[in-house]
């Protein structure tokens, strides 16, 4: 029988509609699927009940209560006798978890291998506490997201530099006599720019000597009163005082950093104390102890095992110790309870941090990892830090992570090159100008000789005592004659005698000196 109403698009129609009516079905049903699984238990494993909970073994003996500590007191060990930084990051992990997870806590007094290796051999479920992860425990059991960096940091005691000769270290021997020559050499200049036209570089030698040292030194504390006549000697006078000025501050400066900033004392760092067979303390139940042997060849005679916070300070105050070695947050509590007394060196050796200890393929380990990360992102791990380990937030940790160096010529020697050469190209201007000024009486006579030493030595003579003794030129006076100086009648004196105060009267008016141009 037909049915004529029925066609083809009717049919087409139909099926489509029940095919979108069976994906609607099933996603639902997916769905419900999906949000009832993220509160299920994990499977494969026997999960804790409040008549089998999941035993948790804790360090019953440890060198720092504030990671963990239990209360001995009372007949019955229960769960609220543990307290410390990382029984309340446990008990924030459990508040995250999508299902309730019974615990119980069990104490050891064991070292943290033995604590590891106790569930490794299923004695117990998980270790909560202050736990290292390490390449070689991962092998025995797994480790969950770590909830704290760790790494190898050593405090020694902290002394403020000082000594008799102090004042001396802001600059190497290197600086220092680069600036004693450079402060020499413009000394000279100066004299050289100043001699012939100011009176207070002029006189008996003695009284030269103490004016030009003077003037040069009372420039390094802005202090100097005499004149300078000499375009020449005021320009060499700017940059040297330019020069003062930089080397004055950064002196201030590094000098300041050093008698402030606590230092290493006598402990350098970690070769220092290698080679000098200096004792260290460490925990003992710790696996630092087996790094320092190990990794860093510290000899076993020279570590010795401290049991607790307290008995550092007590090994310190008796010398019997010169510096001693703590992971990360460790140090970070030593350091914020002693802050006056110790400091730390900058971090070297770094290892995996702290985390949860749980057998291999236990399905609860991803779900604290995850806790963890949502902790850390959210700032909780972060008040949990401050709460317990560094309650005084005016100490820091890296108060002398290393020592501030002397300056050396390496920053400066740019500087002293300016200084020279300006010196050095008024030295020469200058020298050029006396060189016109300077007229021998026989050069005319002497132009076809042929030059001989003795000759260039008398020329030489003849121009250094024609400067030397020479007519002061001050400002506004000017010399009567244009004539030269008798060099026969200046060779005659000697030249320790020569002063300008004992010329003869007679030498002067006879041949006085060509007029020297002021500059």
């Amino acid at each position: 029988m037909a049915f004529p109403f029925i066609t083809s698009k009717t049919v087409i129609k139909f099926f489509l509609s029940f095919a979108i009516l069976i994906s609607f079905l099933l996603s639902l049903s997916h769905g419900d699927e999906v949000a009832n699984t993220t509160n299920e238990v994990p499977k494969g494993w026997a999960m804790p009940t409040e008549q089998n909970p999941l035993k948790i073994v804790v360090p019953g003996r440890t060198s720092f209560q504030k990671f963990v500590k239990v209360d001995y007191s009372g007949k019955k060990l229960d769960n609220s006798k543990f307290d410390g930084w990382c029984i309340d990051v446990f008990k924030e992990v459990l508040k995250i978890l999508p299902y309730s997870l019974p615990f119980e806590f069990n104490a050891l007094n064991v070292s943290y291998e033995e604590l590891v290796h106790g569930v490794y051999n299923k004695t117990y479920d998980a270790v909560v506490g202050d736990v290292t992860i390490l390449a070689d425990r991962t092998k025995y059991v797994e480790f969950t997201q770590p909830f704290a960096e760790s790494g190898l940091s050593m405090v020694v005691p902290a002394k403020p530099e000082g000594s008799a000769w102090m004042f001396l270290k802001p600059f190497t021997w290197k600086m220092w006599l680069a600036t004693g020559v450079v402060l020499i050499y413009t000394m000279l200049i100066v004299w050289f720019l100043e001699h012939q036209c100011n009176p207070e570089f002029n006189g008996p030698l003695k009284n030269q000597i103490g004016t030009t040292i003077w003037f040069t030194f009372s420039t390094l504390f802005f202090a100097h009163r005499e004149k300078v006549y000499s375009n020449l000697t005021r320009v060499v006078v700017v940059v040297w005082l330019f020069v003062v000025l930089i080397l004055t501050s950064s002196y201030t400066a590094n000098l300041s950093s050093m008698l402030t900033v606590l230092r290493l004392q006598p402990v350098r760092d970690i070769e220092w104390l290698r080679s000098s067979n200096a004792k260290i303390g460490c925990d003992g139940d710790s696996f630092v102890m087996t790094y320092l042997q190990e990794v860093l060849k510290f000899n076993l005679k020279n570590i010795i095992k401290v049991k607790t916070e307290s008995d550092y300070e007590e090994h310190f105050r008796n010398k019997s110790i010169a510096a001693a070695f703590f992971e990360l947050p460790y140090e970070k509590v030593f350091i914020d309870k002693y802050r006056k007394g110790f400091t730390t060196s900058t971090q070297t050796y770094r290892f995996g941090g702290f985390g949860f200890v749980f057998q291999k393929g236990s399905p609860i380990t991803k779900d604290f990892s995850e806790a963890i990360l949502r902790l850390s992102e959210d700032g909780t791990l972060t008040n949990l830090e401050d709460k317990w380990l560094t309650p005084s937030r005016g100490c820091s940790t890296d108060q002398t992570s290393s020592d501030t160096d002397p300056l050396s010529i390496q920053s400066f020697w740019g500087l002293y090159l300016i200084s020279a050469a300006i010196s050095t190209i008024c030295f020469l201007l200058s020298l050029i100008r006396l060189l016109k000024n300077y007229q021998h009486p026989q050069e005319a006579n002497e132009d076809n000789a042929t030059p001989s030493p003795i000759r260039v030595w008398n020329k030489a003579v003849g121009l250094a005592k024609y400067f030397y003794n020479g007519e002061i030129i001050t400002p506004g006076r000017a010399s009567s004659s244009s004539r030269t100086p008798d060099l026969h009648s200046w060779t005659s004196l000697r030249w320790e005698d020569v002063r300008t105060i004992d010329i003869p009267h007679d030498i002067n008016q006879a041949s006085p000196p060509s007029e020297i141009e002021v500059s």
